[in-house]
């Protein structure tokens, strides 16, 4: 069967980690417990301090978990370890604790992040060549996140699974999940597909944004704008999600290509491809949103009327 890698990922404004974690830990039990591996624990990566790790145990906080993995952290000012360890369900409210045992975190909050997987990375990397079979509704996932100094939170959901376990409809109940509790202070920043090939998804334009299965733009959009989309998703007063596909979109597709193409030209036409930058990262965060009236009126004021 053919796997996808995809990444979704959102911004949150105005909310705190503690209510994103929480939100997060929610999404996993509601959405994720019946498609991918699900035992009583999680993989855990993070930074700790040395000491904290004796005989194949990890020491945090007062509680103790064996040993997956040990790995160097190369910052060498601080005497710390990353350590991956499995981490019971029970106790995973715990693991922002844990990840303050770091004396670099400490000392550097910036650097400050979550992650965990239902699989160890040992397996996720293998499950990753193309030849290596998932078992149906067997997928896997890795949760991210990290807070910002503007006080934002951003997270992304790490999905490698079956082609045929996902659907259109799948995804945007996830992707609801967090807009429906976070808007307007949310910015969902799209599905972003990877390709074994190691392929990057490139635009018909020129140094501008190449579409991909749910892309975001911050612009009221009418569907009749881009009749060549799947469908288009309008957010009152922070943008719109364009759906180029009905099924989950393969860049590698000439087809479903030639679909993205057509989508590009109407939204270059309308003014609303963004550029990207020199590692062909869209330029979206730094756009504000623009209504399709305020748009119409820089269309006059552009052509003389």
């Amino acid at each position: 069967m053919k796997k996808i890698d995809f990444i979704m990922h959102f911004t949150v404004m105005q909310h705190s980690f503690d209510r994103v974690f929480k939100d997060m830990l929610a999404f996993q039990k509601e959405h994720l417990q019946e498609l991918f591996v699900c035992n009583d624990t999680v993989t855990v990566k993070l930074l700790t301090e040395r000491r904290n790790i004796k005989n194949g145990i990890v020491n945090l906080k007062g509680k103790s978990y064996p040993v997956i993995k040990t790995s160097k952290n190369y910052n060498c000012n601080y005497k710390d370890k990353y350590v991956e360890f499995p981490l019971p369900l029970a106790d995973f409210a715990l693991m922002k604790d844990f990840a303050l045992t770091s004396e670099e975190v400490r000392h550097m909050p910036e650097i400050f992040d979550l992650n965990w997987l239902n699989v160890p990375y040992k397996e996720w990397h293998k499950y990753e060549d193309k030849r290596r079979p998932i078992e149906k509704r067997h997928g896997l996932f890795k949760l991210d996140l990290l807070p910002r100094a503007d006080d934002s939170v951003v997270f992304g959901h790490y999905f490698l699974m079956n082609e045929s376990d996902i659907n259109k409809t799948l995804i945007k109940e996830w992707i609801f999940f967090y807009l429906d509790k976070y808007l307007p202070h949310c910015r969902f920043q799209g599905i972003n597909r990877f390709y074994p090939s190691r392929v990057r998804p490139f635009s018909l334009y020129k140094k501008r944004m190449a579409l991909e299965w749910f892309s975001f733009l911050p612009a009221e959009i009418l569907p009749e704008e881009v009749p060549s989309a799947n469908e288009v998703i309008y957010l009152p007063n922070c943008g719109s999600i364009i759906i180029s596909t009905e099924q989950p979109y393969d860049f590698e597709n000439p087809e479903m290509r030639k679909v993205t193409a057509a989508i590009e030209q109407e939204l270059h036409h309308l003014g609303l491809l963004p550029l990207v930058d020199n590692f062909g990262i869209p330029q979206i965060s730094d756009l504000p949103f623009i209504s399709r009236e305020q748009r119409l009126k820089n269309m006059s004021w552009g052509n003389g009327v």
